[in-house]
């Protein structure tokens, strides 16, 4: 994601410190080490899709509703991707999950630990929304009081 990308979005500053720039360093490591095997590329170029891709990880990432407390994906019970990108970044992940070991073992070595250790918070809900009752409803003691008064 460019710089000015990210100047646009406030939400994308969460993942420049602390413990999202962690996760957004491990999907972007994930991310390299899937496109350099699968399209060829070389050092911290990516091709356009896997581009997109890691663009679309940072977004969700930053907009996560658990926010520092978030756990490893695999353990979230939120799916905040779109389908299609789900079923993608799986497939970089599956590839590149054993081989980031190799190429970025603090990164890997905490993700796993965070993989034991942090335990998935409850899914989200948004405030609890007031019902208003539509008419209200006849019951033998609001007939009988009804009838009492003129």
């Amino acid at each position: 994601m460019t710089d000015a990308q990210q100047q646009e979005n406030p939400r994308l500053q969460r993942i420049k410190s602390g413990p999202l720039k962690r996760e957004a360093d491990t999907v972007l490591a994930m991310v390299r080490i899937y496109c350099h095997a699968h399209h060829g590329t070389k050092g911290d170029e990516l091709c356009p899709d896997c581009q997109e891709l890691a663009d679309y990880a940072f977004k969700r990432l930053s907009c996560c509703p658990f926010k520092e407390e978030k756990p490893v994906c695999a353990k979230c019970k939120v799916h905040c991707y779109k389908p299609a990108y789900r079923e993608k970044i799986s497939e970089v992940m599956r590839f590149a999950g054993p081989r980031v070991m190799f190429k970025h073992p603090i990164l890997s070595l905490e993700h796993l630990w965070k993989s034991l250790t942090v335990t998935p918070p409850e899914k989200p809900r948004g405030k609890p929304k007031k019902v208003t009752p539509i008419r209200e409803v006849p019951t033998a003691d609001n007939v009988a009081t009804k009838g009492d008064h003129p």
